[in-house]
């Protein structure tokens, strides 16, 4: 048989390939979308640790806070005068040195006008112990006859007299820590003093030092807030100290006229809780209707209603016409302010919320609604487009 040879037009199939072998592990689509989300994840633990440190840090410096926001209060409503006499080419540092001597002379005043009589109502109120403790008495048997009446008072009585260990005995604790926190009163006040004795002598230095910090394009608004903030704060603590004088003078005229012992100590008193808004009006009452209480059923009825007037008259007339007009801000924002301002700090952030509002108030109306309206305009333009 012959054998075939092979024809050269016709070629060979190729042979069969096997598929290259993957090594086992996780894909390179799955691990390409894994690790942004462990990446993200990483990054928000790590800002949520950021923030409870700062949060943490922000508890601790609290009182430094506080500190700081009232030297730059102070230091606000003495750039004022200040001001006005570098105008008449007074050098900075004898225009400052002038308006704190004239605030220390004010001071020394106010103190040799005060505190005598002070001192001298605080002994009449020593001497006429005796008669207060016979109306205590007085008042005392009245209850009795009213507790047998009803029966119900001995447990109001019980509850009563639970709150009046506890406040005895945190009297006593508050009593024995007295002397500490007198200290750390008066290291404030010097640091208060210096701070704001340094920004007032360095704000145009302050001012331009941020301005640098910022790009160039937003400089001029910065400095219009910052300028804005400035006056704004300036303005409250003079408009409150007048609120106080004012209401201070009405209650001693009113005590005065009704009858009660040591009128210009409860005048002082009330004038003084001024300073912490809403909740500074109850704190003056409880010492105005006890001594009030002692001069009699009718003393205490007109010290009530003289009180509520002239918290009314101070609502309505006095200060919309004095603060309002400096401030310009709204009621429910003011009241809002002082109850956060109290629940985060206590006393001092109810007495410093009303001026942070109207900062934070400066800051939304010059930059975050500005803002808010463009972001808006070009929103609805690209609507239309």
């Amino acid at each position: 048989m012959e054998e075939k040879t092979p024809d050269p037009t016709i070629a060979e199939p190729a042979p069969a390939v096997s598929p290259p072998t993957v090594p086992p592990g996780p894909r390179p689509g799955k691990a390409a979308e894994w690790w942004p989300q462990a990446l993200a994840v990483a990054a928000g633990i790590c800002l949520a640790a950021v923030a409870v440190g700062v949060v943490l840090l922000i508890l601790r410096l609290v009182n430094v806070l506080v500190i700081l926001f009232l030297s730059v209060l102070i230091a606000a409503t003495v750039a004022r005068p200040v001001r006005a006499l570098e105008r008449r080419r007074v050098p900075p540092i004898v225009a400052i040195s002038v308006v704190y001597l004239l605030v220390l002379v004010a001071l020394g005043l106010v103190i040799v006008l005060i505190i005598p009589p002070l001192i001298s109502q605080i002994a009449s109120v020593g001497r006429q112990f005796p008669e207060l403790l016979d109306r205590y008495q007085e008042l005392r048997r009245l209850y009795e006859g009213l507790r047998q009446q009803y029966p119900e008072l001995r447990q109001f009585e019980q509850e009563a007299s639970g709150l009046g260990g506890q406040f005895l005995s945190g009297l006593g604790a508050s009593l024995s820590r007295l002397p500490q926190r007198l200290f750390g009163l008066l290291f404030d006040a010097l640091s208060v003093m210096v701070i704001s004795t340094l920004l007032v002598a360095r704000r145009r230095e302050l001012l331009l030092a941020v301005l640098d910090l910022t790009p160039p394009d937003h400089r001029e608004r910065v400095r219009v807030v910052l300028t804005a903030v400035w006056v704004r704060l300036g303005q409250y603590l003079g408009a409150k100290l007048t609120v106080m004088v004012i209401v201070g003078a009405l209650t001693y005229l009113a005590l005065r006229l009704i009858g009660i012992p040591s009128p210009l100590l409860l005048a002082v008193i009330v004038a003084l809780c001024e300073i912490i808004p809403r909740v500074g009006t109850w704190l003056a009452r409880i010492p105005l209707f006890v001594l009030a209480a002692t001069a009699g059923w009718f003393a205490l009825g007109l010290t009530i209603v003289t009180s509520i007037a002239i918290q009314n008259l101070k609502g309505l007339v006095i200060s919309p016409f004095i603060e309002g007009s400096q401030l310009d801000l709204h009621p429910l924002l003011a009241f809002l302010s002082v109850l956060i301002g109290a629940a985060l700090l206590g006393l001092a952030g109810a007495a410093l919320a009303i001026p942070a509002a109207a900062a934070l108030q400066v800051i939304a109306e010059e930059v975050v609604l500005p803002w808010y309206r463009r972001r808006l305009a070009g929103a609805s333009s690209d609507r239309r487009a």
